[in-house]
């Protein structure tokens, strides 16, 4: 498996939950490593993401951490990722299960977090969270797979969003 939070088809598969607890819809199963890259990907309902595994595959980038006056920031420079997609960016507290997981990497009502990749699949985007974090946060891009922000929260996941790059603050 890449990633439990984009799946394929897998006819006559049962719906069943993935390696993240994710619950997946009959004929469909979370995404092999293995498949081939042309391989459309699916959300856990079945729905189509229009992507295949090769282009998820391709997303990377550097992001730099600093901690201001104004708050921590986060820098990055993306590539690979969705054309023209829609994606945001989230603080993930590590020892936080449930609500309060995911925070907007941005302003608290989730407006400043979210942006759009351009037609080349690149973005070069700065936030900024109120006072420093710790090694106890991650900062997370993830991918609207359904093409909307949802505001303050991410949506759901492996349905309306998908983990796209994370990476620890050290």
């Amino acid at each position: 498996m890449i990633d439990s939070q984009v799946f394929q088809s897998s006819p006559g598969a049962p719906a069943g939950s993935g390696p993240q607890g994710i619950t997946h819809a009959a004929g469909t199963a979370p995404a092999a490593k293995s498949a081939d890259p042309g391989s459309a990907l699916l959300a856990a309902d079945g729905t189509a993401l229009n992507i295949t595994l090769g282009q998820w595959e391709k997303a990377s980038g550097a992001v730099s951490f600093s901690c201001t006056a104004g708050g921590e920031v986060a820098a990055s420079d993306l590539t690979g990722l969705i054309p023209n997609g829609s994606y945001g960016t989230f603080v993930v507290h590590l020892d936080v299960q449930g609500a309060g997981r995911f925070t907007p990497w941005g302003d608290s009502q989730g407006t400043t977090n979210n942006f759009t990749a351009d037609a080349a699949g690149t973005a070069t985007i700065t936030n900024t969270v109120p006072g420093c974090l710790s090694n106890r946060e991650a900062a997370v891009i993830i991918w609207h797979g359904d093409g909307k922000p949802n505001g303050p929260t991410p949506g759901t996941l492996g349905v309306t969003w998908h983990n796209s790059l994370i990476t620890p603050l050290l």
